[in-house]
């Protein structure tokens, strides 16, 4: 079932980990809409995202991936592969300041 966002919603979006590569994407209203599946690399790390939100740009979408890195994950790459699943389009963010780019 595909879910609905506003682009307002996804700075209020939280992270909940579920497994120990695995964390959840919950919308404001305690909705599951994306999970994330990292992978730990010595110089790069790896991100494969699915989610449920086709309304969502992908754009949001890495903006959302990168805040996961920084806050709840707190990466030490420079760089991550990010994976999504919806299209299999890759992207690579460069951490520039502290945060992902």
């Amino acid at each position: 079932m595909a879910i609905s966002l506003e682009t307002g919603d996804l700075d209020r979006v939280t992270f909940s980990r579920v497994a120990d590569r695995f964390w959840d994407f919950v919308a404001p209203d305690g909705t599951v809409f994306a999970r994330a599946e990292i992978f730990v690399g010595d110089d790069q790390w790896g991100v494969r995202l699915a989610d449920r939100a086709p309304n969502v740009a992908d754009a949001d979408l890495l903006r959302s991936v990168a805040r996961l890195l920084v806050w709840s994950v707190q990466c030490p790459a420079d760089t991550v592969e990010v994976v999504l699943s919806r299209t299999h389009d890759r992207h690579v963010l460069v951490k520039v300041a502290g945060d992902y780019v």
